[in-house]
Order: C-alpha cells, then structure tokens, then sequence
C-alpha cells in the first residue's frame, strides 16, 4: 500500500548520531510513513548500520547511490518517494513523536498548503545557546520573513511532493538548498505554514560535515544573496534589503550582541530554555 508521507535523510558518516533521528521517526504517532535513507557515500559503519535498520522495520528503504553531495543526495531521495507528502529529517537531528501527525493534519487540511515547518528547539553547540525558535504562522508572515533569513529547520519541514515537483526540486547548489526551494514554490502559488509548538530538536555542532565546509562568515554572505533573492522575487518591499545588508556585519558580533539582533532588529521571535 502507498504511504501516505515519505520522510526523506540523507546520511553521511552518521554514525555518532544513532541514538537522535531513528528512534524518533520510527516512535512517531502518525504510523502511516515509509522512511528513505539516503547513503551519501559515507566511509564509517553508516551503511551497515542502516542496513540492519531496513531489516528490522518493512518501512525503511535504504540506497546507496554513492557520494553526490547535499543538494543531489536529497534530490535522490524525493525522486524515491511514494507518499504524497514528505517529511525531511537529517540523521543528526530529533523529531518529537506528534510531529508528522501534526504536519500531515495541515496539509490534508489546505489542498494549497505546500511547505509546513514548525517551532523547534535549536541546540546550537558552536555558541552554547540553547532555545526555542518560534517561525511566524501565517503564510504573508512567513514569506517575509524570508528576507530575514531561514524562516523553517529544513529538517523539521514537510511539503507537498508535488510543489518540490514544480518548483524543479533542489538546486544544485552546495549550501541554502532549502531556502532557494521555498523561494521557488512561493513563487508558483503554493502556501506556508507552520506548526505554533516545538516538533523536534536541531542541532548545530562544529563536528558536522557542513560546519567544516562553510566557514561561517562566508555562509552569512550568500545568505545575504539569497534574501536579496527572496525579496526581488517574492515582490516583497525594497527597504527590507537593509536585513541582507546586516549579514555582512552579523557574522562579526559577539553571540550576546548577535542575540539582541535577531530578536530585538530581526524579530526572531526565540524563547531561552
């Protein structure tokens, strides 16, 4: 029978994390899901780890296409997908047991709903915060606050598979893969929307494969571009590029200053824990 979700990882040399991704999506209260794992190329005990998964859980289908990258490893794994809606969960990272209960809720709810997220705890180990990031709820919220920067933890999102379908899917692109997505299912009509309560855990660690690629202050200045981006083709107004502008400067401040700037400039809407 077809699944109604596919959650969708992408997985390289993951084994440190075991303990976070399976266990939370395979304890999820919402049963009716398959989960693709995307091997992407890793050279730990990754694969053999997801092999005995996949023999203990009929809804656990494991490839191993071989090292293409972040942004084609994800592409990969949603062209598999069999269910109407996806889920995507980085291996690193924890969903809470109601979160795909809650996004699917939503999404059969608007038939124009595209890309729902949601509230999420950050645990962010290069700073040493610890939070809850609270996204906008509504859709004009959301789209603007795209040009503030990544209004969604793309691995807490769920979207409709055929939006990623119009919109071409990811763009080969090694970094904001998922914000250049969201620009481009805005662009064609499809709705935001986000879950108002905390659906799971992302983490930021300097261990992470990202974290070593992308030095942080270059990773604010693509950023820039792509709310540069987001404004231009959103038709969003023009004096909201003084938040790009502000990521030239942003990378440089102490993480207290960094606080007050998103908070009280951005209006990130966070609350400590």
């Amino acid at each position: 029978m077809t699944p109604k979700v596919s959650v969708v990882t992408t997985v390289y040399n993951g084994e440190p994390y075991v303990d976070r991704a399976m266990p939370s999506i395979l304890g999820q209260s919402f049963k009716d899901f398959e989960w693709i794992l995307v091997d992407d190329g890793s050279n730990d005990r990754t694969p053999e780890m997801l092999r005995d998964l996949a023999a203990r859980d009929a809804r656990v289908r494991v490839f191993s296409p071989g090292r293409l990258g972040i942004s084609a490893a994800a592409n990969f794994g949603v062209s598999q997908a069999r269910g109407e809606y996806v889920a995507r969960q980085d291996f690193d990272d924890r969903s809470y047991p109601d979160r795909l209960r809650l996004q699917v809720a939503a999404l059969d709810a608007d038939p124009r709903l595209g890309v729902v997220g949601g509230h999420y705890v950050l645990v962010d180990e290069n700073r040493g915060e610890r939070y809850v990031r609270m996204p906008p709820t509504a859709h004009d919220a959301i789209l603007a606050s795209m040009a503030k920067g990544i209004p969604f933890a793309n691995t807490l999102v769920a979207f409709r598979r055929q939006a990623w379908v119009e919109a071409g899917g990811y763009p080969d692109v090694a970094d904001l893969e998922d914000l250049l997505l969201w620009i481009q299912i805005a662009r064609r009509g499809w709705r935001f929307s986000s879950i108002p309560e905390p659906l799971g855990e992302h983490f930021v660690h300097p261990a992470s494969f990202f974290h070593r690629s992308f030095k942080y202050a270059e990773r604010q200045r693509g950023l820039a571009k792509v709310q540069a981006r987001a404004i231009r083709e959103l038709g969003l107004p023009s004096w909201m590029h003084v938040f790009a502008l502000g990521r030239y400067t942003y990378a440089y401040c102490p993480t207290p200053i960094k606080r007050v700037l998103r908070r009280a400039l951005a209006g990130s809407a966070e609350r400590d824990l």
